[in-house]
């Protein structure tokens, strides 16, 4: 009975990796999920994360040992948040938010379940649009500006991730990864009263952004043998 059973874990172990690399010399893919950071508008609060669903994707060629790959991200949301001040602000607006990178990814080993690793170069776009509601130490809102705040620049975006491939054809996948943003700032604002004061300042950013996850679904294509 013992032996049986050794025998077939055997061929269980053997069958699990016969089949465990992905032969093949393109993969695309949709991000379903994710929660991120997005680029800190005015004196937001840095820790704030957003859901978003299907908003980028990716495609890859693929090798034995390292995969190219080419990856955005897309989001078009309104958002609203409460600046970190001793008079607090209240922006409400809408923010787009666009990415595109290139890069690599590393695999640790090549069974249906792998482990890997994945860097990534680019260029970020980030605008919010929309409004400034002043509240003073009565709880009212005492002023109103409209706001306009452009970002855009480079960004370097380590990954780990793990890919789990059921059939030879489908993945799934699951990565996070944390993202050093270097941009240019140009802050605009109008006061919405008689004065109509604008005010205009530039200035460039550092930061960092994490993704704790985003799930997604790749589909392998060709045959690389």
């Amino acid at each position: 009975m013992k032996q049986t059973t050794l025998f077939l874990l055997l061929v269980s172990i053997l069958a699990f990796n016969a089949h465990s690399q992905v032969n093949s010399l393109y993969s695309v893919g949709v991000n379903a999920f994710s929660i991120m950071q997005l680029p800190r508008i005015s004196n937001q609060n840095p820790i704030k994360y957003i859901n978003t669903s299907f908003k980028g994707g990716i495609f890859k060629v693929n090798d034995r040992q390292i995969s190219y790959r080419l990856s955005g991200s897309f989001v078009n949301q309104s958002i609203e948040f409460q600046d970190n001040c001793t008079n607090c602000e209240l922006d409400k607006g809408k923010v787009t938010d666009y990415s595109a990178k290139l890069g690599f990814e590393k695999s640790f080993n090549y069974s249906r379940i792998q482990p890997y690793f994945a860097f990534d170069i680019g260029y970020r776009y980030n605008r919010f649009n929309g409004f400034q509601n002043f509240i003073d130490l009565k709880k009212t809102i005492s002023s109103t500006s409209q706001i306009e705040a452009t970002k855009n620049g480079l960004t370097l975006s380590p990954s780990l991730g793990l890919r789990i491939t059921p059939i030879e054809l489908i993945s799934i996948f699951a990565e996070a990864s944390i993202e050093f943003y270097y941009s240019s700032l140009r802050t605009q604002t109008r006061m919405l009263d008689q004065s109509a004061l604008m005010t205009l300042n530039s200035e460039h950013k550092k930061e960092f952004l994490f993704t704790p996850i985003t799930i997604g679904l790749q589909i392998h294509l060709g045959n690389g043998l």
